[in-house]
């Protein structure tokens, strides 16, 4: 079979050039979204406000499996943004290709081949929230928690430690299984001024906030929550992370990263929080809250 060159390079060249473009594909930044919500949104918003790049964005929820795969290992991108703890869990599978991650609730274990994995937490110190607590609830000087040890421990004793210094109480109550819950908090009837909601994952369901919201509202206890979703559908206030500047916060950090020769992992809590109050159910519950502290907080309904 006769092949004229001409033709010969022609489809030799527009063979690499396919090649090309299917490696080059996101040469830059891959964003990697676990689901399509506004928190996540805003974190990518966020990181493209500090981190003017070539961003390619991949949502898990949307996107065949498979096709996330091969997107992650052959695109020749620069660094991946894992927005979400199963974007984290999947980006971190990818070698030699740096992560940062934001709306993760606590930093990972690194790998164990040592790959750096760097980002930013959802974390927030006990003090931090005992002290929005103590601002929104004056005069509160007893605080009950449900939490279940093997997820929750540690912090727990870090937040005896900073109620017990700020004068205040934490009437606790430990908890192995979701069936536990309703019963623990019918026994804090009456022995607490203010209810704590960590994101306990055993504490924390759909059935169970319903309960305690019904408890709170029988017996006007306020509920301080780590969650603007539940300050909208009845807590009374929470503190949480602003989603939009924990991605812009992890874009400096990618700056940072990417023009390093040998980056090392940078771990950080989130810089800035967000204290929310649902004034109609305060205002149900009766509750008065200072000026002050209305004036800088986040208004829920």
């Amino acid at each position: 079979m006769n092949i004229r060159p001409s033709s010969f390079f022609v489809s030799i060249g527009l063979l690499f050039l396919s090649c090309f473009a299917a490696w080059s594909e996101a040469a830059g930044i891959i964003a990697l979204k676990s689901a399509e919500i506004k928190p996540y949104n805003a974190a990518l918003e966020g990181f493209r406000s500090s981190f003017n790049d070539d961003i390619t964005e991949i949502v898990m929820t949307e996107t065949e499996p498979a096709e996330v795969s091969r997107k992650l290992h052959h695109s020749g991108a620069t660094a991946i943004f894992a927005i979400g703890l199963d974007a984290l869990n999947l980006a971190r599978s990818v070698r030699d290709v740096p992560v940062i991650y934001a709306m993760v609730p606590h930093a990972p274990a690194q790998n164990s081949d040592k790959k750096p994995i760097s980002g930013i937490s959802m974390h927030i110190p006990p003090d931090k929230y005992i002290s929005s607590m103590l601002d929104v609830f004056y005069g509160a000087k007893r605080i009950g928690v449900i939490y279940d040890p093997k997820n929750s421990e540690a912090y727990i004793r870090e937040a005896v430690q900073s109620a017990e210094a700020r004068g205040v109480e934490l009437v606790l109550k430990k908890a192995s299984s979701t069936a536990e819950i309703p019963s623990l908090v019918d026994s804090m009837k009456d022995r607490i001024d203010v209810f704590w909601m960590l994101p306990d994952a055993t504490v924390i369901t759909p059935e169970t906030v319903k309960y305690l919201l019904l408890f709170s509202f029988q017996n006007k206890v306020p509920v301080f929550t780590f969650s603007r979703k539940y300050v909208e559908v009845g807590c009374t206030a929470g503190l949480y992370t602003a989603p939009f500047d924990m991605g812009a916060q992890a874009g400096e950090m990618a700056k940072k990263i990417l023009n390093e020769k040998n980056p090392k992992a940078i771990r950080a809590d989130a810089r800035k929080t967000v204290l929310a109050v649902n004034r109609k159910i305060i205002k149900k519950l009766g509750i008065n809250v200072r000026d002050d502290v209305l004036k800088r907080s986040e208004n829920v309904d």
